[in-house]
């Protein structure tokens, strides 16, 4: 699929010039405006991959006034296409951490390899978050451990603590049950009873009330019942 490039600039023969080199490249100009209000406007409706940003554009909200909303708003990658490169503007467009930066007049292969690599950065980085949010630490005997959504089985309440039971080891936590499902915050894990939390991914087969989980039986409380067959996929 074609990724879809968003184009901020004030004079029109550079912003048809632009997509023009673009299209020519292979990529999709979504819009094109020349001012911030409908800027935002259509890129919270048109959800571009990746935005090219004038500095000097229509109106009171400048481009690197844009860009601070851009990242507020909508994370999404952005780069600066300027004539203006004193140090003052530097400085400002620095705090924006864009993901690239052209001064006019630039050329194509220029404009290709900053789009590329900006795409490029971005997907590693929303790769490094989702690793970063799929785990988390726990302590055990004075180490903290690194514990991996993925590997976990189910956890099981004990008074004000819990068991947290993975694919080869076991932890003790201390917290209760619910405030350890407010903490996974996983859509994987689900209440099957007052006492158990269970990873619905690792759920070998469910018979006569019971979910079965490496040779492990653990019953299914009647007011969860519904919420877990809502979940599983039946064919």
């Amino acid at each position: 699929m074609k990724k879809k490039i968003y184009i901020v600039e004030d004079e029109p023969l550079i912003a048809d010039s632009i997509a023009h080199a673009l299209e020519k490249d292979g990529y999709s100009v979504c819009g094109i405006a020349d001012n911030a209000k409908e800027a935002l406007y259509d890129i919270e409706e048109l959800c571009p991959d990746l935005i090219l940003l004038d500095i000097n554009i229509v109106g009171t909200i400048t481009g690197v006034a844009l860009a601070g909303k851009i990242n507020k708003k909508f994370k999404i990658p952005f780069i600066f296409l300027t004539s203006l490169a004193d140090e003052d503007t530097i400085n400002k467009v620095k705090e924006t951490n864009p993901s690239g930066f052209l001064s006019k007049p630039f050329n194509e292969a220029g404009l290709r390899s900053n789009i590329e690599i900006a795409l490029f950065k971005f997907e590693q980085k929303k790769e490094e978050k989702k690793l970063i949010e799929n785990s988390f630490f726990v302590k055990n005997r004075g180490e903290l451990v690194k514990v991996n959504k993925t590997d976990i089985q189910y956890v099981e309440a004990y008074d004000n603590y819990s068991k947290l039971v993975c694919c080869s080891n076991e932890y003790l936590l201390s917290f209760t049950l619910k405030k350890v499902s407010e903490k996974l915050d996983d859509a994987n894990f689900i209440r099957i009873h007052r006492s158990y939390l269970i990873n619905i991914n690792k759920i070998d087969s469910l018979f006569d009330g019971y979910v079965f989980i490496n040779n492990k039986k653990l019953p299914i409380g009647k007011s969860y019942k519904e919420a877990l067959m809502s979940s599983i996929s039946l064919l």
